[in-house]
């Protein structure tokens, strides 16, 4: 940034960067017209002073300016009083600068210098941490984002007219998809799920929720494996189950092989030969698995970004919530605010990076202690804030686990025999309707399609999933 000729920065004894006359000079603008305090506060808060007395007065013309009084030097005197400031040092910070139009630029330059502050603070609690503190890179991460968060102003702002003109090319690529018959958002690989919600877009959190053994990993890795084969680079957070499993799981579904046979390594050749075609149809796929067994969000979203930065990030699964490490003293927090905590990061990354965030996520025994073994959103485990920051809720039931009758699956599907069967609930859609999907699975759940489909193949002899 450009700076005025008198503006280099003091460094005091303790290295802190800073610049009274600086600070006196916008004060100054501030007094002398009052018009430009609503365009400054959108980029300074009071720390942004260093000088003590400064930082009262600031906030003295922000609490005038709250309360809807005038803001000259004789109303900002009368606040700061009690603070022992003289009127004579209020009135010297107006003999600083002569007019206001330049106090943007320096109301942005000691924005900055309260950002090397904050850095060379951060650096010092590093180096303590690293020396001490087990979980140092958590904590860093997690601190980092508090300063850039704190380094955004207005100046982010955009016109809607630059937004609008977005959105209209957006729509176009979009009206060109759907004549083309092609799904406008990222292929889910169901194509009624495609037909409901257009697909996963940039920005959305899906969370996609169900008990334990009804085929979360398998279906985040179907729609994985979907996103990737239509050159989606996709990276998948595993908490649970390790790389190796993963790509197993896939490469039995893409293969066709029996999981019983892959698991227990009785493969005959013909079995061999199918494994090497799945193998190469997988190979070439933009996927990319991450098997941490504990990691917590601020890593996810450090490794995210990374991949972004080289161009592998585009679409991000995390199997699953209950799993992510929590990165505040548990002492202190409970377990409630650090799910909403996490739930709450996992939307900010979804829409930092502009791609659709699938996060997993484990639903409570409710489900189980109801006559009617459908989910509800109010069986979200842990906390409600996962449906208030989640663009979708799905839940996946397999109502085989719970009965042989036939159900009744509404006016779509009718009366649906349950075997081979799974449901996707749409419970929530900001952007679209809700309702039940289903679709076809093998026993072993390493196979998935559209419910429509004739080429379903069922594995008769894999009875344990691989």
């Amino acid at each position: 940034m450009k700076q005025d000729r008198n503006t280099t920065p003091i460094l005091t004894n303790d290295r802190m960067p800073h610049d009274e006359r600086l600070e006196a000079a916008v004060l100054g603008a501030l007094l002398v017209e009052a018009n430009y305090v609503p365009d400054v506060r959108g980029i300074l808060t009071a720390d942004a002073f260093y000088n003590s007395d400064n930082a009262v007065i600031y906030e003295a013309i922000c609490r005038l300016d709250d309360e809807g009084r005038t803001v000259d030097m004789l109303s900002v005197v009368r606040a700061v009083k009690d603070a022992n400031i003289s009127a004579a040092y209020v009135a010297d910070l107006t003999q600083s600068i002569g007019t206001g139009v330049a106090v943007l630029n320096r109301a942005r330059y000691l924005a900055d210098l309260q950002t090397l502050r904050m850095l060379i603070v951060y650096a010092a609690e590093l180096t303590a941490k690293a020396q001490s503190d087990n979980n140092a890179l958590d904590w860093a991460l997690s601190e980092l984002d508090v300063i850039a968060g704190k380094a955004v102003c207005v100046d982010a702002a955009r016109h809607i007219g630059d937004v609008l003109q977005e959105t209209l090319q957006d729509l176009e690529r979009r009206q060109k998809a759907h004549q083309q018959g092609e799904c406008v958002g990222i292929p889910t690989g169901l194509s009624y799920l495609d037909a409901v919600t257009g697909g996963w877009r940039g920005g959305q959190l899906v969370v996609l929720a169900a008990r334990p053994a009804m085929g979360k990993t398998a279906v985040s890795l179907h729609f994985a494996r979907s996103a990737a084969m239509a050159g989606v680079p996709v990276c998948f957070f595993s908490l649970e189950m390790p790389d190796a499993q993963l790509a197993g799981r896939m490469l039995v579904g893409a293969s066709g092989v029996d999981a019983n046979a892959f698991r227990r390594g009785s493969i005959v050749s013909k079995d061999w030969e199918m494994i090497e075609r799945g193998a190469d149809d997988l190979r070439g796929l933009p996927l990319y698995l991450f098997d941490t067994p504990s990691i917590s969000m601020p890593r996810i979203r450090a490794q995210a970004r990374a991949m972004q930065r080289r161009g592998r990030c585009g679409m991000v699964v995390v199997d699953y919530l209950q799993l992510i490490e929590g990165s505040d003293d548990r002492r202190t927090v409970n377990r409630e605010r650090e799910v909403a905590q996490m739930s709450r990061a996992a939307k900010m990354l979804a829409k930092e990076l502009s791609v659709p965030v699938v996060l997993l996520a484990q639903l409570s025994r409710k489900v189980e202690e109801r006559a009617d073994k459908t989910p509800m959103l109010s069986d979200l485990r842990e906390s409600g804030a996962i449906e208030q920051d989640a663009d979708m809720v799905i839940f996946i039931d397999r109502p085989a686990v719970y009965s042989t009758e036939p159900f009744d699956a509404g006016s779509r599907y009718r009366t649906v025999d349950p075997q081979g069967v799974g449901r996707l609930t749409i419970a929530k859609n900001r952007e679209g309707g809700t309702g039940l999907i289903l679709f076809r699975h093998n026993k072993s759940l390493t196979r998935i399609t559209d419910y429509e489909t004739d080429t379903m193949t069922t594995d008769q002899s894999d009875n344990a999933p691989y």
